[in-house]
């Protein structure tokens, strides 16, 4: 079993866009987003047109569930549903399924990673109108666990991480050619693939020997580049705008995670925010335009607010909100040129369960 195996199943068990967006209202409007069961909601994901918003609840009893909710203008959210798995009359009725890290492709489809009880991580995709899962690629095709889901900005390729071939490594699948196309192999554990605008890169990170460094590979050559590596984990990367890569880094000591920026060659390392609330699973929050980061801290004296900086550094926004203990922020910018914000957070300091919380932020930065 894989480290990201390993990690999962602990978790079950334990400016141009945007500023013309930013124009349109100043009046905030804001919603719960409302699920049918217990336990902690985590890791929202905006579809691409903001209309629907998927997001995990955990438990921490053997089982992470997959919700989706449409979100309508005014930050107005529709009761979410279960995403449910081949198989069942309801998504976990037969306890200890796990599903997560959802990803959207461009028509619309909803991307996820699925487990039974214990058994092989598969990948599903399902529409967000309430139809059953299927799956992606079948075993005769990708076998062994399937894990890190990510789609080309064109919706013909998907990455993912296999542990076919190793500890872990990259591959991505032509849907058009149906042609397989094997990105790494290592010793090395790899996570987080993600595809760069133009379907010419893929970013991701490695794990080896204990130490996460983050890598960029030309598909056409093989080539790769390191962008970030050096003490504790550098992980989690997100493409911003202007040849940058946001990430989240621990160098300063296991559970000091800071926001950093970089350069796609490497060079221009930036921190913009220290002792930062590290998410579940998500990676850094970047708004639609790739010019704005999302992000909570870890500091209590800080918890009711979700803070947004300028991935340039030269500008940070706090949205203070009436909760506890905020984090895991999601940007989007829906059809109506509304700027959402999801969150999680705890209603009250001595509250059971996180909630999921979606507000409109036009005209706040």
């Amino acid at each position: 079993m894989n480290s990201h195996h390993r990690w999962l199943r602990g978790f079950a068990r334990s400016a141009s866009v945007i500023a013309a967006a930013l124009m349109l209202s100043s009046v905030a409007l804001a919603g719960d987003v409302r699920f049918s069961s217990e336990g902690h909601a985590q890791h929202p994901v905006w579809s691409l047109d903001g209309k629907y918003v998927a997001f995990e609840v955990n438990r921490f009893a053997g089982d992470i569930k997959l919700y989706v909710s449409e979100v309508k203008a005014g930050a107005v959210a529709s009761p979410a549903s279960e995403v449910k798995l081949p198989g069942g009359a309801s998504a976990f009725g037969g306890g200890g399924q796990v599903v997560v890290n959802p990803i959207w492709h461009p028509q619309g489809i909803m991307v996820f990673e699925g487990s039974n009880q214990s058994g092989a991580f598969r990948l599903y995709y399902a529409s967000p109108g309430g139809a059953a899962a299927a799956e992606m690629l079948p075993s005769t095709k990708a076998p062994g666990d399937l894990t890190f889901p990510s789609i080309s900005q064109d919706g013909n390729l998907l990455a993912f991480v296999t542990d076919s071939t190793g500890s872990g490594d990259v591959m991505s699948w032509n849907r058009n050619t149906d042609k397989f196309q094997q990105i790494t192999s290592t010793p090395g554990s790899e996570m987080f693939p993600q595809f760069s605008a133009d379907s010419q890169n893929i970013l991701f990170t490695r794990k080896k020997n204990d130490v996460e460094a983050i890598y960029l590979s030309n598909l056409s050559s093989g080539v790769e580049t390191v962008v970030a590596s050096g003490n504790g984990d550098q992980t989690r990367p997100n493409f911003a705008a202007d040849d940058k890569i946001v990430y989240f880094t621990n160098e300063r000591g296991q559970g000091n995670w800071d926001l950093a920026v970089i350069n796609q060659d490497g060079s221009g390392k930036r921190v913009l925010a220290k002792g930062i609330r590290l998410p579940h699973r998500a990676r850094p929050a970047i708004s639609p335009d790739g010019r704005w980061v999302a992000y909570a801290f870890d500091d209590p004296s800080k918890s009711d607010s979700v803070w947004i900086s300028s991935t340039d550094g030269a500008s940070t926004v706090e949205i203070t909100t009436e909760f506890k203990a905020c984090g895991e922020p999601a940007l989007t910018l829906n059809s109506a040129g509304q700027l959402l914000l999801a969150y999680t957070a705890l209603p009250a300091a001595n509250s059971d369960w996180r909630f999921l919380h979606v507000t409109d932020i036009s005209g706040r930065l």
